[in-house]
């Protein structure tokens, strides 16, 4: 139930700041959310294949990992 919390506080916080974002910044954090949900779908669905897990999660995992090194530096 912590994680929920968390989860919950987190999107409230990116909703506030949304709000108070200029349109292009708007446009710009929508598309990076739609792709951050894309990969989490991908690994998602990844991990539930036959050895999924240990093969194809993990390499999933680090293109995630590369798109928030990629996006923090902006």
């Amino acid at each position: 139930m912590e994680k929920m919390s968390h989860f919950c506080t987190h999107i409230r916080a990116a909703l506030a700041c949304y709000i108070d974002m200029t349109p292009e910044q708007q446009a710009l954090a929508t598309m990076y959310a739609a792709r951050k949900i894309n990969t989490l779908h991908a690994l998602h669905m990844t991990a539930k294949t036959p050895g999924g897990a240990e093969a194809g999660a993990g390499e999933l995992l680090q293109k995630l990992q590369q798109l928030d090194a990629t996006y923090q530096k902006e």
